[in-house]
């Protein structure tokens, strides 16, 4: 066998190797994505979150229609920990509100500017965040928690995309009650919460949509619509909810600091 002969033996063999590799280490179900996905969030160091959540509803007794909008752009730090985010609020007639918080380790605390003033630290409890954010945000922000969704990956389908996969759900009426009981548990009241979400749903939309890196297997978005009307009787409850989380600089955001006039990290 020639040289030349030996060279292109050897360049095909390389290419087979390197293809078969590849195809061993990518995700074999929906499934093996989410656990790569899960385990790679579970070891990053720090991340920068882009996240607004939209949420209407109308009642038929009473009469009534409620809207809100929460922003948030949040940094975190795991070793230690320490996160800061910055929370637009919005409710239609009531303006917006500006607010800051930050945690350090087991602390939260929390700043509103009002007319460009800021006011005093405060601290805050984990139901006052929730309350504050929402039952669905605090499963996206800082960073996701991969939980929320476990419970329906085997029938998601899972799509290869530009830069890795997307895994997509679409779930049914039994999904969304199950699903309320997984966000229930952001509630304040979670009897209260299951009740009013569930009664007799028809689900006209329910899509998530989770999108993963092939190279390093962090999670870089997350997408939620939903439109459920939940009979009572002749009553009903219609919900529509918009959720879109994106995470960008994985482990290659600034230095997080301690606010110096917050007291209660000191």
């Amino acid at each position: 066998m020639n040289k030349s002969l030996i060279v292109l033996f050897l360049a095909v063999l390389l290419f087979t190797v390197t293809g078969c590799g590849k195809t061993s280490s990518a995700p074999s179900s929906a499934e093996d994505l989410l656990e790569k996905a899960e385990q790679a969030m579970n070891e990053l160091d720090s991340v920068h979150a882009d996240i607004a959540y939209d949420e209407s509803s109308v009642t038929s007794d009473p009469a009534k229609r409620t809207s809100k909008n929460v922003q948030v752009q949040a940094d975190i730090e795991q070793n230690p920990l320490k996160v800061s985010e910055e929370v637009v609020w919005k409710i239609p007639k009531q303006g917006a509100k500006n607010i800051q918080l930050f945690r350090q380790g087991n602390q939260l605390a929390m700043q509103e500017t009002l007319e460009e003033e800021k006011s005093e630290w405060q601290e805050m409890t984990e139901e006052q965040r929730t309350e504050l954010l929402g039952v669905w945000v605090p499963f996206v922000s800082p960073v996701m928690d991969l939980s929320l969704l476990k419970p329906f990956i085997h029938d998601a389908e899972i799509a290869k995309i530009d830069y890795g996969y997307a895994v997509e759900f679409s779930l049914s009426p039994a999904d969304y009650r199950q699903l309320m009981e997984v966000i229930s548990v952001n509630s304040p009241q979670p009897e209260n919460f299951v009740h009013t979400h569930s009664g007799f749903p028809v689900v006209e939309k329910l899509d998530v949509e989770l999108t993963v890196n092939e190279e390093t297997m962090f999670v870089t978005g997350m997408k939620m619509s939903a439109n459920v009307t939940s009979y009572f009787g002749r009553d009903y409850i219609r919900y529509k909810q918009k959720l879109d989380a994106k995470y960008s600089y994985f482990n290659d955001i600034d230095a997080i600091s301690t606010p110096k006039d917050a007291e209660m990290f000191e």
